[in-house]
């Protein structure tokens, strides 16, 4: 039987993954040679990798895996390998800033998304949490946002929405392995990206920008993605994507400390509104003692730690392979 987690142990996980996944950026600025699409290409095939390995030490065929876990975690890897390859895109036309600042409307799509097609509500604590951690975000960006061509502005308002949808799809799947997103989507982006690397400047790399880039895919998104799959069972969309905007708040920090570029005052004054926000969220839900969520989906459907080593494949009650 996998393990259970009330709403605030699964909060508390997404902060932890939102924490790894800060570290990111970090390894993309200590490339020495490397472009984005070859960084990208090899951080999404560790990502891949390590997500396979995970599958196979648990004793899953992974091409069992991916046929048992049916449409919806296939088209949540699809989509985040999308992802992956979009924000490149993206930040290659506008500015990161603002990149940043749509990617914190990901919340209001997953409770809009939660609401419409699992019916899930949204609590008064989530949507002030919502509006707070907003107001973090523009008080980081500040007027930095600058302009962008139309491509780049649509691809930006473009990602948030296919978070939400991400955060909507991997709730809404069964039980099965968690590792099948990141290796469907890992696949997909790995190869997207190196195809646009080899019509460039190639797909090889100094092997100290392949450790980072393996850092940043095997490590960091290949064992922490899994978890925040799981913890999708436990917390609601709207929850999870607010959540995760540790990662966008934590980022610069590790950038100042070990590149020494020094953020301005605003982006240091408006992570930590943002971070308040998200922690005041968080020990929100453990004060109030409604660990439950509060539809009927609970522990019988969505993602569980099958693909972990150490746990034994779960099969929840009453779920199927599809949709």
């Amino acid at each position: 039987m996998a393990p259970t987690f009330s709403r605030f142990q699964g909060s508390v996980a997404v902060l932890v993954c939102g924490l790894a996944f800060s570290f990111g950026p970090l390894t993309f600025r200590s490339l020495r040679e490397a472009d984005e699409w070859q960084y990208l290409s090899h951080r999404s095939f560790s990502a891949a990798l390590v997500s396979l390995v995970i599958i196979l030490a648990a004793g899953r065929n992974p091409l069992r895996a991916i046929r048992d876990a049916g449409v919806r975690q296939v088209l949540a890897g699809l989509l985040i390998g999308a992802l992956f390859s979009l924000f490149v895109v993206a930040l290659s036309r506008v500015p990161a800033a603002f990149v940043l600042m749509m990617q914190t409307t990901s919340p209001l799509y997953a409770a809009l998304l939660g609401r419409l097609f699992l019916g899930e509500p949204v609590g008064r604590d989530t949507l002030l949490a919502i509006a707070a951690a907003g107001v973090g975000v523009v008080v980081m960006v500040g007027g930095n946002i600058g302009a962008g061509d139309t491509v780049g502005i649509v691809l930006s308002a473009v990602l948030p929405v296919a978070l939400g949808g991400y955060a909507v799809l991997v709730r809404s799947a069964p039980a099965r392995d968690p590792g099948v997103p990141t290796l469907v989507g890992g696949t997909v982006a790995g190869v997207v990206a190196g195809l646009v690397a080899i019509g460039g400047s190639g797909i090889g790399a100094p092997a100290y920008d392949l450790w980072m880039a393996f850092v940043a895919g095997g490590l960091l998104i290949g064992l922490f993605t899994p978890i925040w799959n799981y913890v999708h069972r436990f917390v609601p969309p709207a929850d999870v994507s607010l959540l995760l905007i540790s990662e966008v708040v934590m980022a610069p920090l590790w950038v100042w400390i070990w590149m020494d570029e020094e953020p301005s005052t605003g982006t240091l004054v408006g992570g930590a509104i943002t971070l308040g926000a998200v922690i005041w969220l968080t020990l929100r839900v453990a004060r109030s003692g409604n660990y439950e969520l509060p539809d009927r989906m609970g522990r019988v459907r969505g993602l569980h730690v099958g693909a972990v080593p150490g746990f034994r494949r779960y099969r929840g009650r009453g779920d199927s392979p599809g949709f």
